[in-house]
């Protein structure tokens, strides 16, 4: 392995390492106090997508774990925007900073082209696999709102109320976010 490919993995392990301290921010902007941080958060959508993808035999597994761990790597170098900021900035805004952030990060390793290319994919949601970690996303931070709420959270309904046909396209993602959606509706009344 040449010394620049080992300098770029080290660097990148370094800079991948401050996931685990980036808290998710939205959970903050809430009032929660101990909230998951990005990493937990990335975790949670890969093991998803390792067992759900189970369910999924079509979908190209080694694509559907990378785009999981991938999705929000960027969050190393311009920290997680909440909604919020995305809504103020734009999504091609957050979409460019982002690859950007991607572009540095992987700069210097044999595969940074794939793994920007499979990035660019999920982002675009271009093929089942893409659509399916956003989906898990998406169920991910579900599970754990209601993880908040049965902790004793409240102001947590924001996160329920955007359902627009995220879990259309993969039934058992849609059951299971039913499931979800109806302890949360049992724990409102």
């Amino acid at each position: 392995m040449e010394d620049h490919t080992l300098a770029s993995l080290a660097e990148l392990q370094i800079r991948l390492q401050t996931l685990k301290l980036l808290p998710r921010t939205g959970w903050l902007q809430r009032g929660l106090g101990d909230v998951e941080s990005v990493a937990e958060h990335s975790f949670g959508v890969a093991a998803l997508a390792l067992i759900v993808g189970d369910q999924h035999p079509q979908l190209d597994r080694e694509r559907l774990l990378a785009m999981a761990l991938l999705h929000d790597m960027a969050e190393a170098l311009i920290g997680d925007l909440p909604a919020s900021a995305r809504r103020l900035f734009g999504v091609q805004a957050k979409q460019e900073a982002e690859r950007k952030a991607l572009l540095e990060l992987l700069d210097g390793l044999p595969q940074a082209e794939r793994y920007l290319a499979l990035w660019e994919e999920y982002s675009r949601g271009a093929t089942p696999e893409a659509r399916l970690v956003k989906a898990l996303d998406r169920l991910e931070m579900l599970g754990q709102a209601l993880v908040y709420e049965r902790a004793g959270a409240r102001s947590l309904d924001e996160f329920w109320e955007e359902r627009n046909g995220w879990f259309d396209e993969f039934p058992l993602v849609g059951a299971l976010a039913d499931r979800l959606y109806a302890e949360h509706d049992r724990r409102a009344r």
